[in-house]
């Protein structure tokens, strides 16, 4: 686990499942509510943690549907009844298709039952005095989203350290993906980048060092 921390706004990372992906919990300090981002296992480890914590009200949120993002979610519905399942409208069908939600990557079929939550652009999630807000950037899936702190963004599969999302997978589009992360990601001011696999960046970073986004860049969309 590594743990990032901005102006008391604390993201720990763990790396879980067979293809090493990021789940964050995150959460001001000695405040009530807390994300957990894409659960991608069932991690006795993270439940743990968050029943030390003892926060009241835990949202699980979901970047985008696909099974290496979304496998631990029963494990952690069944373990904090209380908690609520976010995600876009036009991923929602993921969760209960296996073969959507490529779940071969992972070795198994991972069925979700439908979110409590459907987030679309614009809506806000709140830890303490700190508001997140939902970005729709698709191309890696048709609904995928980011959420963005003034401390850190939250990025799936969308960005990655020098790199992008996949957009060969059903719902993918290159062009899309690219755009999107300009304008929605790259726009901001800079701040600290939390993929879905990887290490973390920054959005500094990506602009003078990402290849996706370099003036020449030409990547056939």
């Amino acid at each position: 686990m590594k743990t990032f921390k901005v102006n008391n706004l604390v993201a720990e990372r763990y790396i879980v499942g067979p293809i090493e992906e990021n789940t964050y919990l995150v959460y001001e300090e000695n405040a009530k509510e807390a994300f957990l981002v894409d659960p991608g296992s069932n991690s006795k480890e993270i439940a743990e943690r968050i029943k030390e914590l003892n926060f009241e009200k835990l949202t699980i949120f979901l970047t985008h549907g696909h099974g290496d993002h979304i496998a631990g979610v029963e494990f952690f519905r069944s373990n904090f009844p209380n908690a609520k399942v976010a995600i876009s409208i036009e991923d929602s069908g993921l969760l209960n298709d296996p073969d959507e939600n490529l779940s071969y990557f992972i070795d198994e079929e991972v069925t979700i039952k439908p979110a409590e939550i459907t987030i679309k652009e614009g809506d806000t999630f709140k830890t303490g005095s700190h508001m997140g807000i939902a970005r729709h950037v698709p191309g890696h899936t048709r609904g995928g989203m980011v959420l963005i702190f003034d401390e850190m963004v939250f990025s799936g599969d969308t960005l990655f350290r020098e790199g992008v999302g996949r957009s060969d997978f059903p719902g993918g589009d290159g062009k899309a993906l690219v755009e999107s992360i300009k304008s929605k990601i790259l726009s901001l001011s800079d701040r600290i980048v939390l993929p879905g696999h990887g290490p973390e960046t920054s959005i500094e970073r990506e602009k003078t060092k990402n290849p996706f986004f370099s003036e020449d860049a030409f990547w056939g969309f």
